[in-house]
């Protein structure tokens, strides 16, 4: 699979990058990964070494709760999504949960060593990473509130709106488990709006 975009041109024009030191050193340390719908980027308990940066395709994260039943935690499908399960840059940097591919996917991975030395020296590396970091919790903090205070109904339509186009590249098992409906209530919504908009 090729990358739509290079390197050089995702470091500049989507990370905001500046100066050529850093970016040549970002460039130079990038691996290109592609890998193949159903395959793991990383598994519960790996230890994470790189950040990595959806190019192209579709991920999903997921972790098994206490009955050992799949939860799906998030979806990753645009340009310069965090494959990362962890912000947490230390020694262990254990991942809680597994990252796998829905659809054959591309991205770009920087170790994470290389990012810390980075972080030391030029300030752009530092903002950069507490957007990242700001965008995660922003999200986080906006999931919670549409798990515990929405409708099912709600919830989908929230979905389908968050992730335009998605309700059809995941299965339902997957989008009612993200959403916490069991996946015949997700079955009865669609039916529901379905018949809704063939209203005349």
């Amino acid at each position: 699979m090729e990358a739509e975009m290079t390197p050089y041109q995702f470091y500049t024009e989507f990370c905001r990058i500046k100066t050529p030191e850093v970016i040549q050193k970002l460039v130079d340390a990038t691996e290109i990964r592609s890998i193949r719908k159903g395959d793991c980027l990383i598994r519960t308990g790996d230890s994470q070494s790189n950040i990595c940066f959806l190019i192209k395709g579709l991920l999903r994260g997921f972790f098994l709760d206490s009955s050992g039943k799949d939860i799906t935690d998030c979806f990753g499908f645009q340009t310069g999504t965090v494959a990362m399960t962890s912000c947490q840059f230390d020694e262990e940097n254990i991942s809680p949960m597994t990252v796998e591919m829905l659809e054959d996917s591309l991205l770009f991975c920087v170790p994470i060593p290389l990012i810390l030395k980075l972080q030391e020296r030029h300030l752009e590396v530092t903002m950069f990473y507490n957007r990242l970091l700001i965008s995660a919790l922003n999200e986080h903090w906006h999931m919670k509130q549409v798990l515990h205070q929405y409708t099912a109904l709600q919830r989908y339509q929230w979905f389908l709106e968050a992730y335009p186009g998605l309700a059809d590249r995941v299965s339902n098992k997957n989008i009612a488990s993200f959403l916490g409906m069991s996946p015949e209530t997700l079955s009865r919504l669609r039916r529901t709006i379905k018949r809704q908009q063939e209203l005349p």
